[in-house]
């Protein structure tokens, strides 16, 4: 009985030292750390952004802040420093609903930054503007000679669609870590 024992506790300590082993391996390597280089992403460099939904006056204010996605890899030095589908963010800067006397609408949308591979943001520049058609001239031409009732009319919607790309560029030369292929 007592070799029976013995027997069981090497056995228990074996598998105990067996799974600390593994345990410890697998920690390990989970914590190596991937090799890095710094890749310098220039000024200028183009980065196409869609909306990823509807921008209209009537749901959105001026500081309003807007979420795009970048519609392909941004490639520097043979390096990905910004992946399709990345984070990137705007903020309206006009954003004005029709109105009688034929006063268009407008939404204005400047860009702020991208989120880079490795997590770091980058300041972008770029700008759509969207205005409806002003009838403002017809309005009043003809609240004039015919009726004041023409003074009602509106002028027309101003809407950014989902899925409008919007091109954008680098505000000013920024360093990425890309891990080394």
């Amino acid at each position: 009985m007592l070799l029976l024992t013995k027997k069981r506790s090497v056995i228990f300590q074996l598998l105990s030292i067996g799974t600390l082993c593994a345990f410890m391996w697998g920690t390990l390597l989970t914590h190596v750390a991937v090799a890095q280089e710094a890749v310098k992403v220039p000024s200028g460099t183009v980065v196409t952004l869609r909306t990823m939904t509807p921008l209209t006056p009537e749901q959105l204010n001026v500081g309003d802040l807007v979420i795009l996605a970048v519609v392909s890899d941004v490639v520097v030095d043979g390096k990905v420093v910004i992946k399709a589908g990345a984070e990137a963010r705007g903020e309206i800067t006009s954003s004005k609903s029709r109105n009688m006397i034929g006063i268009a609408a407008r939404i204005g949308l400047s860009v702020r930054s991208v989120t880079a591979v490795d997590g770091s943001t980058i300041p972008l520049f770029g700008t759509k503007l969207a205005e409806g058609k002003s009838k403002m001239t017809v309005s009043i031409g003809l609240s004039l000679v015919c009726c004041i009732l023409f003074a009602l009319m509106k002028g027309g919607d101003a809407t950014i669609p989902a899925g409008t790309q919007i091109q954008a560029t680098v505000a000013g030369t920024t360093s990425v870590q890309v891990s080394e292929s």
